[in-house]
């Protein structure tokens, strides 16, 4: 059974975690599976928009915490981690296109990771973010400490991890670390519609759109000032910002190629 179902919806590609029975755990096969598909997409992008969810009743529950599995890997986890979850989060903020995650259920560890690394994220009213890592006595990892300290601020980021709290879904959208909440039996049907939306779009731009947000994480403003200017000239130079102004003149909607 492959753990990484692939499949199109237009423009979009659709990566579906499946392993249901396990709340998709990640495993090896997983991880390589999610990297091969998001390198692919940025080494030469053939989708204009990324829809990442789950099958079963979790989203992703983080490592497999079986002890036989986990303590095996107490020589070897820097490594791994290099190679497996600190890669999917890079590759997901530097493709070229814009991903959405579904969050259906519970998402832990590396899988809490991997939805704050999507650019939008939707969740059921079920959904749930966990920070147990403390619990165990591990600590953040797969970006946990810069997307949360970046978005609900250090003080916050740190009482949370310290104690291992969890994030309902409406928890998750008043602190802004979701994009909206969606119900039990429209979340997947919600999500699809906006990265078809976002497929539509001008994809050139959006893919610039999120550059300019992840430099400004870090940039002093006059570095991000000189980056939005580059980022506006490489814009205008495509086929879509002709399109769009065209489209706006004749007030009618822009039918934008993604070129």
């Amino acid at each position: 059974m492959n753990e990484l179902l692939k499949e199109w919806q237009g423009d979009v590609l659709i990566l579906t975690l499946n392993r249901a029975s396990k709340l998709n755990a990640l495993t090896d096969e997983m991880r390589e599976e999610l990297i091969a598909a998001l390198t692919e997409q940025q080494e030469k992008p053939t989708a204009r928009a990324i829809l990442l969810r789950a099958n079963g009743r979790g989203f992703c529950v983080g490592a497999d915490l079986q002890p036989g599995k986990i303590l095996s890997r107490r020589q070897t986890i820097q490594q791994e981690m290099e190679a497996g979850i600190n890669r999917i989060v890079s590759l997901m903020r530097s493709v070229p296109v814009p991903i959405v995650a579904a969050v259906n259920g519970p998402a832990a560890g590396a899988g809490f990771s991997i939805a704050l690394a999507a650019d939008i994220a939707l969740a059921n009213e079920s959904a749930r973010f966990h920070l147990a890592f403390a619990r165990i006595g591990a600590v953040l990892d797969g970006g946990a400490s810069f997307f949360l300290s970046r978005k609900i601020g250090a003080t916050r980021t740190t009482a949370l991890a310290m104690l291992g709290e969890s994030i309902s879904a409406a928890e998750a959208l008043d602190m802004r670390l979701i994009y909206g909440v969606s119900d039990e039996a429209s979340l997947q049907d919600d999500a699809l519609a906006l990265a078809v939306r976002l497929a539509k779009g001008p994809s050139v731009a959006l893919g610039l759109i999120k550059k300019e947000v992840e430099m400004a994480q870090t940039a002093t403003l006059e570095e991000v000032l000189a980056f939005e200017a580059r980022c506006q000239g490489e814009a205008f130079s495509t086929d879509d910002f002709e399109e769009g102004v065209t489209a706006f003149q004749q007030q009618r909607t822009a039918s934008f190629k993604g070129q």
